[in-house]
């Protein structure tokens, strides 16, 4: 019996849809659990838990208040958060350390009470990445697998804006050749976290996406003066001023120190114990190499969904900070795969290095998996660029 063979017979739709549906169920009802256990949003004495959404959500208190500077000032954001509470306080409360952007982002979602401003962020992050896993393959069954991965029940379980990223991320891809402007637009967007945007506009200008890049600069340059316009200018040099005080080996806030939370090459240098000079100079090397390997597969006559995964793969490997939740976005260039493989044939090994990429992500808060899984998934796009038959159509 051949690779192929064997992963024909082991991954069937039959036995994906019960594994997929299986395991979505069983943590529907984890959920469940945990919200009558008092271990999710609120506890049982009815008090508000401090969760990354609480911080978004007094984030937004302090976007509708236009007070940018008391979002920025770790004394008042900690009195609102324990405010907030009203309850027994944490060991240590959030920075606010998030672009103007994120401020207005999360104002009219202040304006919901906490625990229905949860839900209705939750299942308005969580519809759009489904759209945009949806408009990369029109499959359920890929939906369903993308939900069950620990990182998208993480990004539920806290709240945060992964679901956001990875749909923008997503369907910036889908629309780069059909739609170049608002692909750009939707680039641009991303600029709420702006360290997903570093790849973008060396990638853009090597491949000559003019179109997109005006896109990009269009919708950047319009958020930015909204929040000027509604926050003051000054905000984002208070959002500068909020960055200068991360740790530099780890991109974290003070106090928190968990490094392996940094699914990035840096995160993985650091955890193996490598200086902080040594690490930069391997992730700045190795996000180069990505970005070179990028832009010579969009200039290949290979098919749309290849491109789209190299692209996807690049924004994601040039980040110096990425942590666990955001692996959620690793979904995008997985999905461009596998669309690729349904429409062309898989390769002998495909499924099975896909495979251990999901199962690698049960690891990824205990251990940086992050840029190794990015890797992989690089070397599928390559591997497959090479299988392209240069007198085909695409």
């Amino acid at each position: 019996m051949t690779i192929s063979q064997a992963e024909d017979a082991i991954f069937t739709r039959r036995r994906l849809s019960l594994w997929g549906y299986g395991v979505l169920a069983a943590n529907l009802g984890s959920f469940v659990f945990r919200w009558f256990a008092g271990n999710w949003i609120i506890d049982k004495a009815g008090h508000q838990k401090l969760n990354d959404f609480a911080s978004f959500w007094l984030g937004g208190r302090f976007g509708l208040m236009r007070d940018a500077a008391g979002a920025y000032n770790y004394s008042t954001y900690s009195a609102a958060q324990a405010l907030a509470l009203n309850g027994p306080p944490p060991a240590t409360f959030f920075h606010w350390v998030y672009p103007p952007t994120v401020l207005l982002l999360f104002a009219p979602i202040a304006l919901l009470p906490y625990t229905a401003a949860f839900f209705a962020w939750a299942a308005a992050g969580l519809s759009f990445y489904m759209v945009a896993l949806y408009e990369i393959l029109p499959d359920s069954l890929l939906i369903v697998i993308a939900l069950v991965s620990p990182p998208v029940l993480k990004n539920i379980f806290i709240g945060h804006t992964a679901f956001l990223l990875a749909g923008l991320l997503g369907l910036s891809m889908v629309f780069i050749s059909r739609r170049p402007y608002l692909s750009g637009m939707l680039m641009g967007a991303l600029t709420y976290k702006p360290q997903f945007v570093l790849f973008l506009p060396l990638a853009l200008l090597i491949t000559g996406q003019w179109r997109v890049i005006a896109g990009a600069i269009a919708s950047a340059s319009i958020l930015f003066g909204v929040t000027a316009l509604a926050f003051g200018a000054d905000s984002w040099f208070l959002f500068l001023r909020a960055s200068k005080e991360l740790n530099p080996t780890n991109l974290l806030p003070p106090p928190f120190n968990v490094e392996f939370l940094n699914q990035t090459v840096l995160g993985l240098m650091h955890e193996i114990g490598a200086g902080m000079t040594v690490g930069w100079v391997v992730h700045l090397a190795v996000a180069l190499l990505m970005t070179a390997l990028a832009c010579q597969i969009w200039m290949k006559q290979v098919p749309q969904s290849l491109k789209a995964a190299a692209f996807s793969i690049g924004v994601m490997i040039a980040t110096p900070y990425m942590l666990a939740y955001d692996l959620t976005a690793l979904s995008v260039p997985a999905a461009f795969l596998v669309e690729d493989g349904l429409a062309r044939g898989f390769l002998p090994g495909d499924r099975l290095v896909l495979t251990i990429c999901f199962l690698a992500l049960f690891l990824c808060f205990n251990f940086a998996v992050g840029p190794i899984i990015l890797l992989a998934l690089m070397g599928l796009v390559m591997r497959r660029a090479r299988s392209v038959d240069p007198t085909a159509s695409h």
